[in-house]
């Protein structure tokens, strides 16, 4: 154990005093022991003003950015008190840090940036931290710090669906075609779902969107229609392509069964030559294609 004062001003925190900076090079870890100003030990209530009698004090330890490789942790201790005046409760604990939080906001921070970056799952090997908690504390920066999407002027519409985790969960996604801006997320791939988007457009907003792409699913061309009934509708090329695939395997597979023994051997092994585009064709496989036809 050793202490480094040219530390201390990273954990500069108003109202309250480092005791010490100790580190554990065994497990890699940096505690920094902090105490109460005592010039500021009389409380004062937020609400009223008036002074506050402690009640009950308890040992805290909060994670805090990493010192290099090392896991720092904050300890002190967290004071309850009550307004005698206004009978308010508080408990005071570090600036910035809510009562009952395993982790300063500043390192929550820092692990949402690592996720523009990096899968959360990755996260644990440069923060000792585990992957579900890196993505709930993401969440949490981004519900706080991402502005609301601008929903007025806009001319195009993608809209699609994502699965989600196990079980085949899935998102209804609506993008602005231009910027790529994300402007809604609902659980679910009903018309439904795309419902909750579109009704919370003005008029105003609606009359300025020119086309909306979407796949060929009925649900989400059912609210498209409901809503927006004059804007052009694109379907995405990914779906009219697998669609355009099913169709020639149903022919491949029906044409197959039609033919003679002599004749199955020139379309059985022809499926990705049919898929392919012809100028993406080798001379042995384009005659291998025209043999069958």
């Amino acid at each position: 154990m050793s202490t480094t004062p040219s530390l201390r001003p990273m954990f500069t925190f108003s109202g309250w005093i480092i005791e010490n900076i100790d580190f554990d090079w065994e497990t890699l870890q940096a505690f920094v022991n902090l105490r109460i100003d005592g010039r500021k030990q009389h409380f004062k209530c937020s609400h009223c003003g008036s002074s506050m009698g402690t009640m009950r004090t308890s040992e805290r330890v909060v994670q805090d950015l990493p010192i290099g490789v090392l896991s720092t942790h904050l300890l002190f201790t967290a004071f309850q008190g009550r307004c005698a005046h206004c009978k308010t409760i508080e408990t005071v604990t570090l600036p910035g840090l809510s009562p009952n939080a395993q982790a300063t906001e500043r390192l929550k921070t820092h692990v949402s940036h690592l996720c523009r970056y990096m899968p959360c799952d990755k996260i644990p090997e440069f923060i000792n931290i585990s992957g579900g908690t890196a993505r709930r504390w993401d969440k949490e920066v981004l519900m706080k710090t991402l502005p609301s999407p601008t929903l007025d002027d806009l001319r195009a519409l993608l809209i699609d669906e994502k699965s989600i985790g196990k079980g085949h969960n899935s998102l209804t996604v609506v993008l602005n075609a231009d910027t790529g801006e994300t402007l809604f997320l609902g659980e679910g791939k009903k018309k439904e779902t795309l419902d909750q988007f579109l009704s919370s457009l003005t008029e105003e907003q609606k009359a300025s969107i020119q086309c909306v792409g979407i796949d060929r699913g009925g649900s989400y061309q059912a609210s498209v229609k409901q809503h927006l009934p004059n804007v052009a509708i694109v379907y995405d090329k990914f779906h009219i392509i697998a669609n355009y695939n099913t169709v020639i395997d149903q022919i491949r597979r029906r044409e197959w069964r039609l033919a003679d023994e002599a004749n199955k051997k020139f379309i059985k092994g022809q499926r990705f030559n049919l898929f392919r585009n012809s100028e993406n064709l080798t001379p042995k496989r384009e005659s291998a294609l025209r043999s069958c036809s």
